[in-house]
């Protein structure tokens, strides 16, 4: 047996006190501020193996929200698995700023589409934090990622029709029959965008689903610019705001890209904390 203060110091120079605090609380099925107001709390042989297995895990490229099968995003607790993108902070962004175009129509009538669910992130954090009830749809190509979202939305209550297929695909028909003149799309999409060459350059995302995050055509752009013709042939007409996450060194070519297809448009880039081209609003 050991106790959580022994743990600490003998994994001190191995891996992060705050991942440690993490998968001790994972571990010990407690919440991380328990875990660090009872260091003297000792595991039994059973849990210092579940331990052990964990950090293994983490040395070998794993993430804590990969081991945990949690991940906390916009203050909020999602499910996430080998089937779904982990969500990151700099999603946080689109968020944050589909929120606050959705505050300044208070009267118009919006749906909010978002494509390529993955967890179902980025709906239910907008849902969870805005004053007035939408429709919400959210589409994907992965039966296992709709299962992942419909969970996610399960835990909050929050009400999305989930619909499975590429981008705007599943959405002519039931658009017909749902949508009234004077609404407003919001379409959010936090697409695969990465390069090949990207995806191999960079070391914390190797054990994630290189599918949602790979698209390797036209500078990593190319699900954009399918969801952009999409938009043209389902939604002509329609008021539509869209809010995409892009990878800075896409800046210049994406915003081309929304020229290219919405040459009437306001288009404009948001950027992340780190200073950082990350958000298209269209």
């Amino acid at each position: 047996m050991s106790t959580i203060r022994q743990l600490q110091q003998r994994y001190q120079n191995k891996i992060k006190p705050a991942e440690l605090e993490l998968l001790l609380a994972f571990t010990i099925k407690k919440k991380k501020e328990w875990v660090i107001s009872h260091p003297e709390y000792n595991l039994n042989a059973v849990r210092l193996a579940r331990l052990k297995k964990t950090i293994r895990q983490l040395q070998k490229g794993f993430s804590i929200a990969a081991i945990t099968g949690h991940k906390e995003f916009y203050g909020l607790d999602f499910y996430v698995d080998k089937h779904v993108l982990i969500p990151r902070p700099e999603t946080e962004l689109l968020v944050e700023k589909t929120i606050n175009e959705i505050e300044k129509e208070r009267n118009q009538k919006i749906i909010l589409i978002d494509t390529g669910t993955g967890s179902g992130c980025i709906p239910i954090s907008i849902e969870k934090n805005i004053a007035r009830p939408m429709p919400i749809i959210a589409t994907d190509i992965s039966p296992a990622a709709l299962w992942i979202a419909k969970k996610n939305a399960k835990q909050y209550k929050i009400k999305i029709k989930f619909l499975r297929g590429n981008l705007l695909n599943p959405l002519a028909k039931y658009l017909l029959k749902k949508t009234k003149k004077g609404t407003s799309f919001y379409i959010t999409a936090n697409l695969p965008y990465l390069t090949k060459r990207q995806f191999v350059s960079e070391p914390s995302i190797q054990k994630e689903p290189k599918k949602a995050l790979i698209a390797d055509n036209k500078n990593g752009l190319a699900l954009y610019e399918k969801l952009f013709s999409q938009i043209q042939k389902i939604l002509p007409e329609e008021e539509i705001k869209i809010f995409i996450e892009i990878d800075p060194r896409q800046s210049a070519a994406a915003f081309k890209l929304a020229q290219k297809y919405f040459p009437g448009a306001k288009i404009k880039i948001k950027k992340d904390l780190s200073g950082r081209d990350r958000v298209l609003i269209i």
